[in-house]
């Protein structure tokens, strides 16, 4: 059998949720998409992007999944022209069946799979190979795993991912992208030992600004977990909660919008007014001193010696 096009690439969506009008309200209103009923009547919601093919899909949460704890969460399902080989050779890796593979009708033939640290996954046949459907409103796909290097490698085992170089993004925290074909789609991380959160994936559809997006998330109530922030590679992208906490996120390539040239112009100076300088005040004359009149014989040189009398000696007495 030839190689299909979508075979281990993520070709589909779906939110699991306990409200799908309430979705379809809020993911609608976050980012280009549409919402339509798969069919008339049918519960199953699709996203549709401006092009009108559909993206992503939404559905309600049974009463038994809720009764086991199961709380609105998107499930990313991955291409396979074999479902029920890839099935198969999952749990002999050590992943979990959680809905055994079947057919729906007039799409395809799916299974539903916790890999062996518990982060589920689908594996999906469409009826129809069109290059790829639900890629085109998606720019990535991201796994939250105990342990990175293991998780990956159970991937790599059963799709062939390429695995690239992790990256350092410092603290000891490292990045590992993976693809096919030369062509990265995913990648994965050890969630922090201080961050206690399930291993889980997480899919990030495509937007024109992170940061406006970030805006309308807000706006329709639900709460940023990370970003906007830049990312390598290029692009920025956002993480949040929707309302019903099913966590989301998108990425775009618009950069953050800098500041206009108005915004970052300094105001002008106002001119300092010069005042005029004044001559600075000459010193007081002091009063000339008189000259001392001294005596000619000294002005002329000569010193002047007090004459010093001598008494007269008395003449002495002849005897």
């Amino acid at each position: 059998m030839a190689q299909s096009s979508y075979q281990g690439r993520f070709i589909w969506h779906e939110l699991l949720c306990n409200d799908t009008s309430a979705a379809s309200a809020f993911y609608t209103r976050v980012l280009p998409w549409t919402a339509q009923p798969f069919a008339p009547g049918s519960p199953y919601i699709l996203f549709m992007n401006a092009a009108g093919k559909s993206v992503a899909g939404a559905v309600t949460l049974s009463d038994e999944a809720r009764a086991m704890g199961t709380v609105p969460h998107w499930r990313s399902y991955i291409g396979a022209a074999d479902v029920d080989a890839i099935v198969a050779q999952a749990s002999r890796l050590g992943a979990r069946i959680l809905t055994p593979a079947q057919d729906m009708p007039a799409v395809g033939r799916a299974a539903m799979l916790a890999d062996p640290e518990g982060a589920r996954f689908g594996v999906f046949c469409p009826l129809n190979d069109s290059g790829g459907a639900g890629e085109s409103g998606f720019a990535w796909c991201e796994l939250a795993a105990r342990s990175r290097k293991s998780a990956l490698e159970f991937y790599q085992r059963l799709f062939g991912w390429e695995l690239r170089a992790p990256t350092d993004m410092g603290g000891g925290f490292y990045y590992e992208s993976f693809g096919l074909g030369g062509r990265d789609f995913g990648g994965a991380y050890t969630i922090p030992a201080d961050r206690p959160m399930p291993t889980a994936w997480c899919p990030y559809a495509t937007s024109n600004s992170a940061d406006e997006t970030a805006g309308k998330v807000v706006a329709a109530g639900g709460q940023l977990l990370h970003g906007p922030i830049d990312v390598p590679g290029g692009g920025r992208i956002v993480q949040f909660l929707d309302p019903q906490y099913a966590m989301f996120a998108v990425h775009s390539m618009t950069p953050a919008a800098k500041p206009t040239a108005t915004a970052t112009k300094k105001p002008a100076r106002k001119p300092v007014k010069k005042l005029a300088r004044k001559s600075p005040k000459k010193p007081a004359k002091k009063p000339a001193k008189k000259p001392v009149k001294r005596p000619a014989a000294r002005r002329a040189g000569k010193s002047v010696r007090r004459a010093v009398r001598r008494p007269k000696r008395k003449p002495a007495r002849k005897k």
